[in-house]
């Protein structure tokens, strides 16, 4: 059975999506309530998304926090840099995942990150599963 192109990026997404959640779950992150997280305008306020945590490792921020049972959460690796740049960025607001992929085997949505001392902001265009896009904005604090 050949699997369609539209099916397989939806299951990378999703798999990217899973391996970000896990990835931050196994860290010993830096919670920080203050994080927020933004789509189409709309202030995501649930747990998932204000409790997010940093964990650094040389230049690379993995960025975290959701729930499987609640299908919400936030994630994102990014390269500390002068301008800091966005290698996966997913979003999971219980009825869909957006995700951005900067990577050398190719690009979804697109995203900008600035950073004011601890406080990292990105925002972009998010792809969604059901391949629309989604403006965002996510901010946390790293310490």
């Amino acid at each position: 059975m050949r699997i369609r192109p539209l099916t397989a990026r939806a299951a990378a997404c999703a798999a990217i999506a899973g391996a970000l959640v896990a990835a931050s779950a196994c860290t010993s992150p830096n919670i920080d309530s203050s994080t927020v997280v933004e789509v189409d305008g709309k202030r995501q306020d649930a747990a998932e998304y204000v409790n997010a945590g940093c964990q650094r490792v040389g230049d690379s921020i993995s960025i975290g926090s959701g729930s499987v049972q609640t299908a919400r959460g936030v994630g994102a690796m990014i390269t500390d840099g002068n301008p800091p740049r966005v290698n996966t960025l997913f979003i999971a607001t219980g009825g869909n995942v957006m995700t951005v992929t900067n990577t050398p085997l190719g690009q979804i949505g697109s995203a900008t990150t600035s950073r004011a001392g601890n406080r990292y902001t990105i925002t972009g265009e998010a792809r969604a599963a059901d391949l629309s896009t989604k403006k965002f904005r996510v901010e946390v604090t790293c310490s």
